[in-house]
């Protein structure tokens, strides 16, 4: 069962319903995949009948959404449907080629279920609670050190957004790509403004595993697609949401690339950037690392 938690209420009551309907769909979804994932003409018939359902569901959703947040002269209305223009014309659009080709491998029908529950999971926790002034984009800061505001934003962010208490600390301000045991390292390229700004972030595997275990259960073990393809689509809207509140713009970060990369091209991938910062935590949960050339 995909776990829904109560760090995802926003009180407006048809907003709520509808979130918790999104998750519904997601959990029959990765139920049929286990049971017939393995048949290929299954797969591609349940990412037709899946695609063409969540689609219609979702723009009604953002449609009512967005009518709230005028209704109420949200000021950060602008931002916020961009983010779901972006979720329809990039994320839904990648699997609607798909549809349209006629074939779907597993790990395919495996990252749609993955990416739409990592996109989900961090614009309820981030862009959702912002319109009723919670969650880190509303908050402001209580720490006036930059270090210690990055803590506490990652902290709340993966509370509200994970349920986890991780307790993250930097313990390393010059990562240049240590070892850091077996880990999972992202490259995501965004634009701000006129600026190109990338960051690249590293996980390790026991900590993305206890993640995934959190949101899946502990059936999720042996489905390491689904597992990348979850902290894919989070983990680029996770250092968005981070990122946004310290680039000190109105103007919204939008993505331009998202890629994994290789162990042993960390070091030359981190070389090539001119880094403002290069983070190393520690938490209850494992070790983690951000670098970023804002």
């Amino acid at each position: 069962m995909i776990r829904w938690n109560d760090n995802y209420i926003t009180g407006i009551e048809k907003l709520d319903k509808e979130h918790q309907q999104l998750f519904q769909m997601a959990d029959q979804v990765l139920n049929k995949l286990r049971e017939r994932g393995d048949e290929a003409n299954y797969r591609i018939f349940l990412v037709r009948e899946t695609l063409t359902y969540i689609t219609s569901y979702f723009e009604r959703h953002a449609k009512a959404e967005e009518e709230y947040m005028r209704k109420i002269g949200y000021t950060g209305y602008t931002l916020h449907k961009m983010l779901h223009d972006e979720f329809c014309n990039i994320q839904l659009k990648k699997y609607q080629d798909i549809v349209k080709r006629g074939e779907c491998s597993k790990e395919e029908i495996q990252d749609f279920v993955g990416s739409g529950i990592g996109w989900l999971l961090e614009h309820i926790a981030t862009a959702d609670m912002a319109i009723i002034g919670k969650g880190i984009l509303a908050a402001p800061a209580k720490n006036s050190d930059f270090e210690a505001r990055l803590e506490e934003k990652i902290n709340t962010l993966l509370t509200a957004s994970l349920n986890i208490a991780a307790n993250a600390k930097i313990i390393g301000r010059s990562y240049q790509g240590e070892f850091l045991g077996k880990a999972v390292y992202q490259k995501m390229v965004y634009s701000l403004d006129s600026r190109e700004i990338t960051i690249v972030s590293g996980i390790e595997s026991s900590f993305l595993l206890r993640v995934a275990e959190m949101i899946y259960g502990t059936e999720v073990k042996n489905e390491m697609d689904l597992i990348l393809s979850s902290l894919q689509l989070f983990a680029a809207n996770f250092w968005r949401s981070i990122g946004q509140h310290f680039a000190g713009s109105n103007t919204m970060m939008t993505m331009k690339s998202n890629s994994f990369i290789i162990a042993g091209l960390l070091s030359e991938e981190l070389r090539k950037l001119k880094l403002t910062h290069s983070l190393l935590f520690a938490s209850d949960m494992g070790k983690f690392f951000i670098a970023v050339n804002y």
